[in-house]
């Protein structure tokens, strides 16, 4: 039986689907615990704090969260130009399909919606890339630099962490964004990230790592949420400080 991940993985005779399935669970569940514990400590995630934020501060966090998620288009590129199988490379079209928004806006039009209810204009971020500041591209390329340096399934490991932290960080953020004042369409980037499934179409092909190499799993999570949280913390202290 081949998985999807690595031509010829062979399944323990001691352990079945379910077994390695719930393992896979209770390790996510345990590290669900330690990022969220980490982002309560951040003011950045603090309600009461960021509702005082100043015009200032709100057009800071807007601009530089713009080229934190803005440039994972790059890592969805260089995912699927490595992946081993068109089952692989479908799953990752998906993702960037979903981006576009079918018929419907797309995200980078959704976020510009809330730029909007801040009354900012920053279409032009994509082709000046001002407030693509060092902190953010060192945060982006080292996501690059992960896939460089990894197998596929390591590939494949940091790329379904990455996933399942947009439902850990978008709530975070969705109540980030009401404390600015935002309300209906404009924080519609936010909800619908909220509730994203990506995570869940990664998990199968994820389980297949599991089975093949716990560590590399762990190893990739580790990396992604200390990754992020450090990136979080940056910013956080920064805006603190304008």
């Amino acid at each position: 039986m081949h998985s999807n991940i690595e031509e010829g993985a062979v399944t323990a005779c001691d352990k079945t689907q379910d077994d390695y399935s719930q393992s896979l669970r209770d390790f996510l569940t345990s590290w669900d615990l330690e990022y969220k514990g980490k982002t309560k400590k951040l003011d950045l995630f603090n309600p009461s704090i960021t509702a005082q934020y100043t015009d200032d501060q709100k057009e800071y966090f807007a601009r530089t969260f713009y080229h934190i998620r803005g440039h994972f288009y790059k890592f969805l590129w260089m995912l699927g130009n490595n992946a081993p199988n068109k089952e692989l490379k479908n799953q990752i079209l998906y993702n960037i399909e979903e981006e576009f928004g079918g018929d419907s806006p797309s995200h980078e039009e959704l976020y510009f919606e809330f730029t909007k209810a801040l009354k900012l204009d920053i279409t032009d971020e994509f082709l000046t890339e001002k407030n693509h500041l060092p902190f953010i591209k060192e945060f982006n390329l080292k996501h690059l630099e992960w896939l460089k340096d990894n197998d596929w399934p390591g590939k494949w490991a940091a790329f379904s962490a990455y996933e399942r932290l947009d439902n850990i960080d978008y709530a975070n953020l969705l109540g980030l964004a009401r404390s600015f004042g935002v309300t209906g369409h404009g924080l519609t980037f936010y909800i619908i990230h909220n509730k994203a499934d990506h995570f869940d179409r990664t998990y199968q092909n994820l389980v297949e790592v599991w089975k093949l190499d716990q560590y590399k799993v762990k190893e990739a999570f580790g990396f992604i949420g200390s990754h992020q949280i450090n990136m979080w913390k940056i910013l956080s202290d920064t805006i603190q400080k304008r």
